[in-house]
């Protein structure tokens, strides 16, 4: 039965390659990979996004803690963040929120929730420009998480997409 499963995704990943892409998949930090939309190849060989944020596929792949993980601009700056479906929302740690030039004031966080844990601190701001792949989000809310180690991008940005599946390790936003 692996082995029937493994030949199925070498034919299937063989398939993909012989046929016209508008994709190319790149490791991200920190594990996983993640696909890049291409539709343009300058003449030096690096990848331009294609300029309709309105189109494309994202294909992600479960990672080895059993995540999926994508690195998604923010502001211009580059943000690794784990997919949350169940999120409502941006969330995004100290660290890349800075990254990502937001102000804010650290000695003052407000209650921008609650967990299992109780209230969750934070601070209420708004995005700019979220892009991942082709997708693209202005003017979006969005919490900086006091104590928080990861970035999670949640429904707010994911809406962008038609569906959201997940076949066996990949995850495939169209």
């Amino acid at each position: 039965m692996v082995r029937l499963a493994i030949l199925i995704i070498f034919a299937a990943t063989l398939v993909g390659a012989l046929m016209p892409s508008m994709e190319t998949v790149a490791t991200a930090p920190g594990g996983g990979e993640r696909v890049i939309q291409v539709d343009d190849l300058e003449e030096k060989g690096t990848f331009a996004p294609s300029p309709d944020p309105g189109s494309g596929t994202v294909t992600l792949e479960r990672s080895f803690d059993g995540h999926f993980y994508a690195d998604a601009q923010v502001n211009g700056a580059t943000v690794h963040f784990l997919i949350d479906t169940g999120a409502t929302g941006i969330a995004l740690n100290v660290d890349d929120a800075r990254r990502a030039g937001l102000a804010f004031d650290p000695t003052h966080p407000e209650v921008v929730g609650s967990g299992a844990s109780g209230a969750v601190l934070g601070h209420l701001v708004r995005l700019n420009r979220v892009q991942l792949g082709l997708k693209t989000v202005s003017d979006t809310p969005a919490i900086i998480l006091e104590g928080g180690d990861r970035s999670l991008l949640g429904q707010t940005f994911l809406a962008q997409f038609g569906s959201v599946e997940i076949h066996g390790n990949m995850m495939v936003l169209r």
